[in-house]
């Protein structure tokens, strides 16, 4: 079961933009930032569901990094 510390690693190693809120037992609450709007929405789920958000996210940014890496490559960055 994901404790507290993990949990923030997990937030933390992969840039999610959250913060947690209150963790559970069984469940986390977290408040959830939007990168395009700035709104804050608050959500509480499940830690599977959580930790379900967080590889969904995870595969979203793995995408466009493949996407702008020849771009990245082109100036000098690896990617």
């Amino acid at each position: 079961m994901l404790g507290e510390r993990e949990l923030l690693q997990l937030i933390e190693a992969n840039d999610y933009p959250a913060r947690l809120v209150e963790v559970g037992v069984v469940w986390v609450e977290v408040e959830t930032t939007d990168a395009q709007t700035k709104t804050v929405r608050r959500e509480r789920m499940s830690k599977s569901m959580f930790a379900d958000l967080i590889l969904d996210w995870r595969d979203h940014r793995a995408v466009r990094v493949k996407e702008i890496a020849p771009a990245l490559r082109k100036i000098g960055i690896a990617a």
